[in-house]
């Protein structure tokens, strides 16, 4: 399947080189990516090649009559320089071509979100964009422990960390009320709940949303968290089955870390869905009770194939990075969820 294609043309070859290193390295979308300085050679590139996306300086499209462009683009992004000319372009008559204006002299990582942005708005255009050619590992890595304030997130992200040096990582949490956004220094206006509805209703542009909702730091990209139990327990295991395949066979993710509580409806069920179900353990006796009642009632529950899933652990005191990293490295290669050749 041929790749869709994003064309670059500004005049300034400094800022139209940048912006291309910048778009090829972050933007996280199947594009094939040209730029252009000069408009005519753009023009001639476009006229025999399809390109699914013009993104054009507003100076290069001075005095250029764009019906030229017509049958050639379907859809553009100006980059508005504030020179008065982009009402003009608006105004012409029997338009087809569906733009959008931003400005030019905004972050590059702001620009990457609004071209993610304008993609996600057009699923015939662009269905597709950011899925992988070959699926990923898909191993399931969940994290559990009935006993609180264990450091179960920190250790989620931090086994995380460890596995995105040598492949490629999404870190899922499904709690309420999460520290997670603490942690990471992050905030976001969607979380897991808005990813799933994607996944549910409109799998075909599924990359493109995930590329909207993520938050990447260390190498991890991160879902956030719900903002309260009750839009938990609405999560089931057939919609979380179904996500965890889009992001393993569409989105090419090797690993997926889940930070799981009790509130989801199927939480048992979607438990089993994992390779491994780490738990943490402490030396207390009432904590070593907790534990031995949910083993209890995993027996009970008939649930043998997720006990044998269960792994657990008692994590050092992370002040110690040193030996806290030695764990992780040795936890992920014990329990064969790396190989001493990943870790």
């Amino acid at each position: 399947m041929n790749r869709l294609k994003l064309v670059i043309c500004d005049e300034d070859e400094i800022y139209c080189r940048r912006l291309d290193e910048f778009l090829r390295s972050n933007l996280g979308l199947g594009f094939d990516i040209f730029s252009f300085t000069d408009y005519d050679l753009m023009e001639k590139f476009i006229n025999k090649t399809k390109a699914s996306l013009l993104m054009i300086a507003e100076s290069a499209l001075e005095g250029i009559d764009e019906r030229r462009l017509y049958g050639h683009v379907r859809n553009m992004i100006v980059l508005d320089e504030g020179l008065g000319g982009s009402s003009i372009v608006m105004d012409q008559g029997g338009n087809d071509i569906n733009k959008k204006f931003v400005s030019k002299y905004q972050p590059a990582s702001m620009i990457s979100k609004e071209i993610v942005s304008f993609c996600a708005d057009d699923a015939e255009e662009f269905s597709g964009l950011g899925i992988e050619a070959s699926p990923g590992k898909g191993k399931v890595l969940s994290l559990y422990s009935p006993l609180s304030k264990c450091g179960q997130t920190t250790l989620a992200v931090n086994i995380s960390e460890k596995l995105a040096q040598g492949a490629k990582v999404i870190f899922l949490s499904f709690e309420s009320f999460s520290t997670l956004p603490q942690i990471l220094g992050v905030t976001s206006d969607e979380d897991i709940t808005d990813l799933m509805y994607y996944a549910d209703l409109e799998p075909e542009k599924f990359g493109l949303h995930l590329q909207k909702i993520k938050k990447t730091k260390n190498g991890v990209d991160y879902v956030m968290p719900a903002r309260t139990a009750m839009q938990i327990k609405e999560i089931d295991c057939i919609k979380v089955k179904q996500l965890y395949n889009l992001l393993a066979n569409e989105c090419g993710y090797d690993y997926i870390v889940v930070d799981l509580t009790e509130h989801p409806g199927d939480f048992f069920d979607i438990a089993a869905l994992s390779n491994r179900l780490i738990t943490i353990t402490r030396q207390y006796s009432a904590d070593q009770y907790k534990i031995k009642l949910f083993e209890d009632l995993l027996l009970q529950g008939e649930m043998e194939e997720l006990r044998e899933k269960l792994v657990k652990c008692r994590v050092p005191d992370i002040r110690d990075r040193s030996e806290y990293n030695d764990f992780i490295e040795g936890l992920l290669i014990s329990e064969g969820i790396t190989d001493e050749s990943e870790a």
